[in-house]
């Protein structure tokens, strides 16, 4: 471990740390796009002020790595086509750089039900703009649609 950097949190609160809050308005964001209806990349613009657009990336489930623009493709994939999408926040730590979100989520897309346990990993630039996100997963079934927006937005 020579070299590793150890950020460490050992108090807890009930009062959101700014990453948090950022990664609060973020999910909020997202959801306010989705509820508009999804037609094309263009519609996440709002979600972009929450994030460093030419350094981000994100890594999937399923190992893909999207840029900004993939990953605007990908969720578009994603929700369209009548996805409802809900989640349940358990757990949320802020540690340095990072915040790590412990959620239930939950799509639906016409007679097909999924849940997952989602861990989703956020860093953050310095001025406090997304620049990285990661997704770990527990699933019996990942929905072949998610899977499909997930290979059809990876170059």
């Amino acid at each position: 471990m020579a070299n590793t950097e150890i950020t460490t949190a050992t108090a807890t609160t009930q009062e959101p740390g700014p990453l948090t809050r950022i990664v609060n308005r973020f999910v909020a964001a997202q959801g306010r796009v989705m509820a508009a209806g999804v037609t094309s990349p263009g519609d996440w613009a709002p979600v972009a002020e929450f994030v460093a657009v030419d350094r981000f990336r994100r890594v999937g489930a399923y190992l893909e790595e999207l840029d900004w623009p993939g990953y605007c493709r990908f969720l578009t994939a994603w929700a369209s086509g009548g996805t409802r999408f809900e989640m349940t926040e358990f757990h949320i730590t802020e540690a340095g750089n990072a915040v790590f979100q412990e959620i239930e989520e939950r799509h639906h897309r016409g007679d097909t039900f999924i849940r997952k346990n989602v861990i989703a990993v956020y860093r953050f630039t310095e001025d406090g703009k997304i620049r990285h996100l990661d997704i770990y997963e527990q699933a019996r079934d990942s929905g072949q649609w998610i899977i499909a927006a997930a290979n059809a937005a990876t170059p």
